[in-house]
């Protein structure tokens, strides 16, 4: 079933009127088709549905988990368990364009975020998370495959969407006709499971058995080390190996006490394999006496989610046209200083007019402009020089404040985000308190 933005919103309204926000996540399902949080509100166990995409698309809430026969592991399953069991649920949001939802909880004390974007019969997740207690919020965009630490804080997380498809001139007048519950819905796929029988028996009683026997085939090697002594053979050697078994003759011993040493061996592996020998009476008997479970498991695919690189044969990632530049150069007597005018703009900055050794400039803890110092003739960055790029930087994130917080490193520490145009993961920056400037008389290119 495919949920629309007006199904979607009105089931996120009716999930909100059902008291979950700040109840426990306590187990995380999946199925072919859904993924399951099991979240405890007083008094209740609900069970919030998330469609895997291809066909089931939406979400819906549930007083039963899925049933054992359709229940799939995989590894966005794991992920999801690693990151967000054992939570606490605040909120499930909706994009006001698009079938974007956002599901907010509450880990290490703080807010984190994982949100799910249906799209072309695809899913897609950004996940903006701790991994530790006190460590940075990373920033993870599934069709990017990999995490990274942001260099700024999140506003909008719903635009990072728009780089696969995010509509904002959507018309929300559709709605879908099913009028299938969810409990159809599950019986619809254990229809199409095309269950497998299988008979197992208790699966610790025949690991017990393997580990004992595995044991007893070491234990009986005492028979070939009673051979050595009836040959009456000469033990004249620092370490005797036989089988899994090593003998060594430590010190000044003689032919007697080496002799001895191998008799004691024997003797222990005797008496340890008559106690593994009753140990897997004991276990044969324990299994005997247990029925056979009877189990069934489905055989449908399992629906994954967008992770990683799409292949470009789909069509998904189009080359782009050429990009017009977009930043602007004001020059100074030894100097100049380039700021970008949008999230491209910085990066055309970075890439095609810095060079490494250039000075990269950015508001502290603020959204804002980036900037880059340009020296020319070996000059030293001076605080008049860096005071003054503050001051622009202000300038164009409209920052009114007479003194300035920023953060400055040569460019070479910067690298550029995949997929996130204007962002960068930056190192061995410095922190400063700038007084303002009037640049304004500079600002001409």
């Amino acid at each position: 079933m495919i949920q629309y933005y007006l199904d979607l919103e009105k089931q996120v309204k009716n999930i909100s009127e059902h008291g979950l926000a700040y109840g426990q996540i306590q187990k995380i399902y999946s199925t072919s088709f859904f993924i399951s949080f099991s979240i405890r509100s007083p008094g209740k166990t609900w069970h919030l549905y998330m469609g895997r995409g291809g066909g089931h698309e939406g979400v819906w809430l549930h007083e039963q988990a899925p049933p054992p026969a359709l229940r799939r592991k995989d590894t966005f399953l794991e992920y999801l368990r690693k990151h967000i069991s054992s939570c606490s649920f605040v909120s499930l949001d909706i994009d006001q364009y698009d079938r974007i939802l956002k599901f907010s909880y509450q880990k290490f004390g703080k807010l984190q975020t994982i949100l799910f974007f249906w799209k072309a019969r695809k899913l897609y997740f950004v996940h903006h998370y701790q991994e530790i207690p006190e460590g940075p919020f990373k920033l993870l965009l599934s069709w990017h495959g990999k995490s990274f630490v942001p260099n700024e804080d999140m506003a909008d997380f719903y635009e990072f969407f728009n780089e696969v498809g995010r509509r904002t001139d959507m018309s929300h007048d559709l709605h879908s006709s099913s009028t299938s519950t969810f409990s159809q819905l599950l019986q619809d796929e254990l229809n199409a499971a095309k269950l497998k029988g299988m008979n197992t028996a208790p699966n610790f009683l025949q690991r017990k058995i393997c580990n004992i026997e595995d044991d007893l085939s070491r234990t009986k090697q005492w028979d070939e080390m009673q051979k050595i002594l009836d040959k009456d053979q000469s033990l004249d050697m620092y370490e005797l190996k036989v089988g899994a078994h090593k003998i060594k003759f430590e010190g000044d011993l003689n032919p007697f006490e080496r002799r001895n040493l191998l008799y004691e061996k024997i003797k222990k592996l005797k008496r340890g394999e008559g106690i593994l020998n009753q140990r897997l009476l004991e276990a044969k008997e324990l299994l005997a006496g247990k029925q056979t479970e009877s189990k069934s498991s489905s055989t449908l695919a399992i629906t994954k989610p967008i992770w990683g690189k799409e292949d470009k044969k789909e069509g998904q990632f189009l080359t782009k046209m050429p990009e017009k530049e977009d930043y602007k150069i004001f020059k100074f007597d030894g100097f100049s200083i380039g700021v970008g005018m949008s999230s491209s703009g910085n990066d055309q900055l970075r890439n095609k007019w810095a060079s490494k050794e250039d000075i990269w400039i950015h508001l502290e803890g603020l959204k804002s402009a980036h900037a880059i110092i340009k020296l020319h003739s070996n000059q030293a960055v001076s605080s008049p020089i860096i005071n003054l790029g503050a001051s622009i930087v202000a300038h164009f994130s409209q920052l009114q404040d007479e003194w300035i917080p920023i953060i400055y490193t040569p460019v070479k520490n910067l690298k550029g985000v995949t997929g996130s145009p204007g962002m960068v993961i930056y190192k061995k920056e410095k922190h400063l308190r700038c007084p303002k400037v009037n640049s304004n008389e500079w600002l001409k290119e």
